[in-house]
């Protein structure tokens, strides 16, 4: 009887925890920007280039980072991205695949997007 017990409240536990967990947001990648600092990120770059889609780890879950293309802002060799959740974070991609991160205006890294061919 002791022993039947265990194996429910075990079971019971394991479909708890199993129902708090979330799953990853799966973003598939199909760029990455290789920044000066040395880190290379995965980037899903839509198909009309308005959005990038980046997925953003941390010690206790996973979020997904989205900048969105600024309408109307872009230049003929530039287009510019604010970032979804922190509007004071911005990208300037040029067709060059030449990029820059800023905070509230000031250049905080560079890089180098590279869009893979499916």
């Amino acid at each position: 009887m002791k022993c039947y017990l265990q194996g429910i409240i075990l079971l019971g536990v394991t479909v708890l925890t199993g129902c708090v967990q979330t799953a990853a947001p799966h973003v598939e990648a199909n760029g990455s920007i290789q920044w000066a600092s040395g880190v290379n990120e995965a980037v899903h770059v839509a198909a009309a280039n308005e959005h990038l889609v980046f997925v953003e780890p941390s010690f206790l879950s996973k979020g997904v980072v989205i900048y969105s293309r600024i309408i109307g802002a872009g230049t003929p060799d530039c287009e510019y991205y604010v970032n979804e959740p922190m509007p004071l974070i911005r990208l300037t991609i040029c067709g060059d695949g030449n990029v820059e991160l800023l905070d509230r205006g000031q250049t905080i890294n560079v890089g180098k997007l590279a869009v893979f061919e499916s």
